[in-house]
């Protein structure tokens, strides 16, 4: 009977000593999962920052090419573009006008942008891509007309910045 006891009494306390000690482990690999966590979502707020950084650039690269009077003017936009971009747009007098007033003289030409949205495409960490929905007011000698926009952009890190390496535009 006393060895029946002892033994119940040595699996008791083996037994104790194995929870305390599990108790232990689970809790240091919970510390350590909780570090991992909080880790993550540094590393997320780093990400929507960044993003962030890259949609402002897009935001300001559109407003900064199609609000203008006369012509775009380069030195709004090239802060935000890399020269492949930059070469893509137009900065002398506004091709095609020609075409679609014929004969009449273009005294006045203003354009601006409206009801701009931007939305995130994919997503890499030197790579962003966006498309950017805006009407855009075309007030040609006092003669005004809307036309929906649309663009994608490509935006890159560029010497430590964030900078348009490619669009798509089109207007409908």
């Amino acid at each position: 009977m006393q060895k029946k006891l002892i033994a119940i009494i040595v699996l008791l306390v083996g037994t104790v000593i194995f929870f305390i000690f599990q108790n232990s482990s689970l809790k240091n690999e919970n510390l350590t999962l909780m570090e991992q966590n909080e880790q993550l979502k540094k590393e997320d707020v780093n990400e929507a920052d960044t993003n962030e950084q890259a949609k402002e650039v897009a935001n300001d690269f559109i407003n900064g090419y199609f609000n203008y009077k006369d012509k775009p003017v380069k030195q709004e936009v090239e802060s935000y573009a890399t020269n492949e971009a930059l070469e893509q747009l137009q900065f002398d007098d506004v091709e095609g006008l020609d075409e679609v007033y014929g004969d009449t003289a273009i005294e006045k030409i203003q354009s601006s942008v409206e009801s701009l949205s931007l939305y995130e495409g994919q997503s890499l960490d030197d790579r962003v891509e966006f498309v950017a929905i805006f009407d855009n007011r075309i007030e040609v000698n006092d003669v005004s007309s809307v036309t929906m926009s649309s663009m994608t952009l490509e935006i890159i890190v560029e010497e430590d910045q964030w900078k348009v390496a490619d669009f798509t535009f089109t207007q409908q």
